[in-house]
């Protein structure tokens, strides 16, 4: 098999001619880098598309065909994204027309391309804005997305051509029992052949090899003392790398390769229906966050931009994504990266939940592209449950029906997991308060005139009156009014982060727990007001590092009737933890005016109230200058902690932070060691001029405890700069004339 991609096109849009771009491109993605309108994620007037885009776009491309392409007997030119309406024409001539985005097409072209030079078009139209166009949602506009009906070529073109046979797909089920996985596999292939034969080979994480060919499509394996695949929290993530060879007159016509894990994934339903997720038979409360795609020009996606955003929600102590049904089809290493990071995915179809009656002809069509898209997941371990709606639902004519396709591409042990009522969801807690963007964020979008939420910029950016009202009302419960947009920024998400936390916290403790806790947001796809932990530019907000506390494997809590406090812990491991917990009253001078300590063993992936104590006689009268701090420690390190405050943060006498920092380390690694003598509250460490990450922000300082926390810089830099750029903020800086 011989693949040759076509990568460089030139852009036709309006007056503007022979713009020269490389796949993926899109109309938009074209004209911003020409300078030929403004970036519509960061102007209000760009939201409004100039009247030559309403008119459509034309890519076109020349490209050589070798005669070694032509000699081989099948000739296809593959189109893994087209967005949407597409006519597209081969040397002069229309070969076919587009109009799902979420397809690969391929087209028969070996009687239409000659050796040497050939020119391909591709005329694209708007599209109309309707229920049955197959184009993500959200470019239509949504409450997460301005309304930017792009148009292009989001992933590759290339020519493909084969001689014999070449592998469609490999279907693989597993069989787990005792100690070793039976695998399954069933090959199909694409072309004509009846002399070809296929060999498939195993490779474990330490190194052993398993073999097996194939008879009538069909071969198998048994993998004895398996290494499991575990999601984020709960074990390793292993995999294993297939290979399946296809030869004809032994002679090599096509390899397919996928990386596997071998587990299994279940739903248990108690006698009232509430489900429980089993990964390899063991209790999961799925833990994650709602994943948008990260751009709304989809040709500045990346590999390594969703790998770093999926990296920030494992190190938030996600086990899992769902993927928001407003998008499209999310690429292959979207899946590759949740494999190696152990995100458990929910996908959820990318399928308007309207009360539109579809055409017969319509539902068979959106049928074929699930399953297509579906089929091409199936191997992940990742991939855990499909969700649809009740428009998805009326696709089939019965349950049984809807089992059937969903055999046709879960044979990866998920078969019972096609929720295409999406019935599992509301057994999802969901969880998010809105927030402004990082400062960083702002100043990257807005102009120093903008940095207000009135301004036509920011209300074009998700500052809606009642989402602000809202914002704000509840920030003010606990903080004072905030001077600028920067404090504003840091209040905002210091609110949503409590108060995720409280609620997250609830439902850990919850003897009657859901099937787990989704936050509403992970990330955007521009820069607006959410309830996302991440911005559009990658910025950490509270939320991140709250997350991190909130969604650890064993987390301590408390909860306050009163002056009467229950300590909880819940550990959500498939291990027993034994360690010590410990809680203390402190006043504003970190003088400690009750302490106590004891030894806990909470069972694996259960609640244990740890203790439940009246502090009534030491804190009354001084509620406004005592806080409580606990923790749980094992022999090596803190696991779990928190604080809990007797009054509003605004209203709690705080003494002066006098924080000091201790700095270490060079070239771009550092540890900087904060100390205060005094109680302090939500620091937030930033830097001027330098692109440096932390692993801990907008953390506490009680019990004179230091800490520690990791700085990482893009580049070479000393410490000397790092003093000099490094600011501290507290609360307590908030608020004052300015």
């Amino acid at each position: 098999m011989v693949k040759q991609e076509i990568k460089s096109f030139l852009m036709d849009c309006g007056e503007h001619k022979g713009l020269q771009c490389t796949v993926p491109c899109t109309m938009y993605s074209v004209l911003l880098e020409n300078k030929l309108i403004d970036d519509p994620t960061v102007s209000d007037k760009a939201l409004t598309p100039p009247s030559f885009c309403a008119r459509g776009c034309t890519f076109t491309a020349e490209f050589e065909v070798t005669p070694l392409i032509l000699s081989m007997k099948n000739v296809f030119l593959r189109f893994s994204g087209l967005d949407t309406l597409c006519a597209v024409e081969l040397n002069g001539s229309e070969i076919g027309k587009t109009d799902n985005m979420h397809l690969t097409y391929d087209f028969d072209v070996k009687t239409k391309l000659h050796v040497g030079k050939n020119e391909l078009k591709l005329v694209f139209t708007p599209a109309p804005q309707s229920s049955e166009l197959r184009k993500s949602y959200f470019t239509f506009g949504t409450d997460s997305a301005p309304r930017l009906s792009d148009m292009g070529i989001f992933r590759k073109v290339e020519i493909v051509a084969f001689n014999h046979k070449i592998i469609s797909d490999v279907k693989i089920r597993q069989t787990h029992t005792g100690g070793t996985v039976r695998l399954d596999l069933s090959i199909a292939t694409h072309g004509y052949d009846d002399l070809s034969r296929a060999v498939a080979t195993l490779t474990s994480p330490g190194g052993n090899v398993y073999f097996c060919g194939f008879s009538g499509g069909e071969g198998n394996m048994t993998v004895s003392d398996p290494n499991l695949w575990w999601p984020n929290g709960l074990g390793m993530q292993n995999l294993y790398k297939l290979n399946v060879n296809l030869y004809s007159d032994n002679e090599l016509q096509d390899t397919y390769e996928v990386r596997i894990g071998l587990r299994t994934v279940a739903l248990r339903k108690n006698d009232e229906g509430a489900p429980t997720l089993l990964v390899n038979d063991t209790p999961v409360l799925v833990m994650g966050g709602e994943y948008m795609s990260e751009d709304i020009i989809l040709s500045r996606l990346s590999p390594s931009r969703t790998k770093a955003l999926l990296e920030n929600a494992k190190n938030a102590n996600f086990n899992s994504i769902l993927i928001h049904g407003s998008g499209y089809y999310p690429e292959e290493y979207f899946f590759d990266a949740c494999d190696e990071l152990g995100l458990l995915v929910f996908r959820e179809l990318p399928v308007e939940d309207s009360a539109a009656e579809d055409s017969a002809e319509f539902c068979e069509k959106l049928k074929a592209e699930i399953l297509a898209n579906l089929t091409e997941t199936d191997h992940h371990p990742s991939f855990c449950m499909v969700i649809g709606n009740d428009r998805v639902s009326r696709l089939f004519a019965d349950d049984d029906e809807a089992k059937s396709f969903a055999a046709a591409f879960c044979e990866n042990n998920c078969a019972d997991l096609f929720d295409y009522k999406g019935e599992c969801k509301k057994h999802f807690v969901r969880i998010g308060y809105t927030s402004l963007p990082t400062y960083d964020a702002i100043k990257k979008f807005a102009e120093p005139s903008e940095r207000n939420l009135g301004s036509v910029l920011f209300e074009s950016h998700g500052a809606k009156a009642d989402t602000v009202t809202d914002m704000l009302s509840l920030s003010l419960k606990d903080y004072p009014y905030p001077n600028g947009m920067s404090e504003l920024s840091y209040v905002a998400g210091l609110t949503s982060a409590e108060h995720s936390m409280r609620e997250a916290d609830a439902v850990r403790r919850s003897s009657d727990r859901p099937l787990g806790i989704i936050m509403n947001r992970m990330n955007d796809s521009w820069p607006t007001l959410s309830p996302s932990a991440v911005d559009y530019y990658g910025g950490k907000k509270a939320l991140h590092y709250f997350e991190r506390e909130f969604f650890a494997p064993v987390r301590i809590s408390a909860v306050r009737n009163g002056t009467r406090i229950k300590f909880v812990v819940s550990n959500d491991t498939r291990q027993d933890y034994v360690g010590v917990f410990a809680y203390q009253i402190t006043d504003a001078s970190n003088r400690p005016m009750f302490r106590d300590s004891f030894p806990i063993k909470a069972r694996a992936s259960a609640n244990l109230e740890v203790h439940n104590v009246d502090i009534g006689s030491v804190i009354n009268g001084h509620e406004q200058e005592y806080y409580l701090s606990y923790s749980v420690t094992d022999k090596r390190n803190e696991v779990s902690k928190g604080l809990l405050m007797f009054t509003n943060i605004k209203r709690f006498r705080f003494n002066k932070p006098n924080c000091h920092v201790e700095l270490s380390g060079n070239g771009m690694e550092y540890l900087a060691t904060v100390s205060s003598p005094n109680f302090v509250k939500g620091i937030e460490i930033s830097f001027e001029e330098e692109d440096i990450s932390v692993d801990k922000n907008y953390f506490d300082i009680t019990g004179n405890a230091p800490v520690r926390v990791k700085l990482t810089a893009k580049r070479v830099t000393s410490i000397e700069k790092i003093r000099r750029i490094m600011k501290i903020r507290t609360v307590c800086d908030l608020g004052g004339d300015v």
